[in-house]
């Protein structure tokens, strides 16, 4: 066990201790590489012999550009007698690239002597195709038909049906569209109002309220990325998250405090497509205000009182 234990070590940080020192420190990193869209947890663990004071650093701010989602402290007794200390800090990278983190600085006793234990660096990676086909596949499975069945029950026959008459359709559509189009393009209400539409229409559904954090996850992120798309004629849609943050920074047309709520917001949508992450309802309710705010942050002033009452109401609810 102990040389096990010695790997993991030169495998997700390291240790430093002395002979006369009271304090032993090792740092971790778990796990060293992640996908973008799976948070890792950076760990200073301290195993002190005595009654003896110890100061831990500040490593906000020192993981390279990567946001700290949360910081957890505890302590607990050893068997043999000695505490151990252990602070984590929850990292939530974005984009994928290699992030290099500070060493951690360890101080004790009232003649503050220290030790100063280097860090590994975070590696966050892009989705495999195995990981992205893992998370949208849906293939049902159905076995076979012992009875053939009428022509009228059979799929081919309803989808013969079917194909007939969407071509009908298509063909009065197709007619009666190609006027409506250049009437609304005429007439087209900016984007900001789709947005706010949109948005109304989604705070109707309740789907927190009803579990159902899927279908909202997905109208919420439409709508936040044709908006931008509309809005600053940047191209959103189609992008992953990571490509899109980068055409974001590239561009200059948002504000760094909007690519960090934008990057957050669309962070957490992969977490909930990717990862399987079942959002609670004031998380959900989080991400609505966020697009919100976003809207409300970028569209221009309305033109005339009474304008943008609805979203109001809905921010101040």
């Amino acid at each position: 066990m102990k040389n096990v234990f010695i790997a993991i070590v030169a495998l997700f940080g390291a240790a430093v201790s002395a002979s006369d020192a009271p304090v032993d420190v090792y740092v971790e990193l778990l796990p060293p590489v992640v996908p973008f869209h799976r948070q890792a947890e950076y760990r200073i663990v301290v195993d002190v012999t005595g009654d003896v004071s110890v100061l831990l650093p500040d490593m906000v701010g020192k993981f390279g550009g990567v946001d700290v989602a949360d910081v957890r402290r505890h302590s607990k007794v050893l068997k043999d007698g000695r505490r151990r200390l252990v602070e984590s800090y929850v990292l939530d990278p974005i984009v994928a690239a290699t992030y290099a983190i500070y060493p951690a600085e360890v101080q004790w006793g009232p003649e503050k002597k220290s030790v100063v234990v280097p860090s590994p660096a975070l590696r966050v990676r892009e989705l495999t195709e195995a990981e992205i086909e893992a998370a949208e596949a849906f293939a049902p499975i159905a076995g076979p038909l012992s009875v053939p069945k009428p022509l009228w029950l059979r799929p081919e026959f309803w989808l013969a049906v079917v194909a007939v008459g969407a071509l009908a359709g298509a063909l009065v559509v197709f007619g009666l569209t190609r006027r409506e189009k250049a009437e609304r393009a005429a007439a087209a209400p900016p984007p900001w109002e789709v947005a706010y539409e949109r948005l109304r229409v989604l705070d109707e559904q309740n789907l927190p309220e009803a579990g159902r954090y899927k279908p909202y996850y997905i109208e919420l992120s439409s709508i936040l990325r044709y908006y931008i798309e509309d809005r600053f004629h940047l191209h959103a849609p189609e992008q992953t998250t990571p490509e899109f943050l980068d055409a974001a920074a590239r561009s200059g047309l948002l504000s760094e405090v909007h690519q960090r709520l934008v990057a957050h917001f669309l962070r957490h949508c992969d977490r909930v497509k990717f990862a399987r992450y079942e959002p609670t309802v004031e998380e959900m309710e989080r991400s609505f205000e966020v697009v919100l705010q976003f809207v409300d942050e970028t569209a221009p002033p309305p033109e005339h009182e009474g304008e943008g009452d609805w979203h109001e109401e809905v921010a101040v609810a």
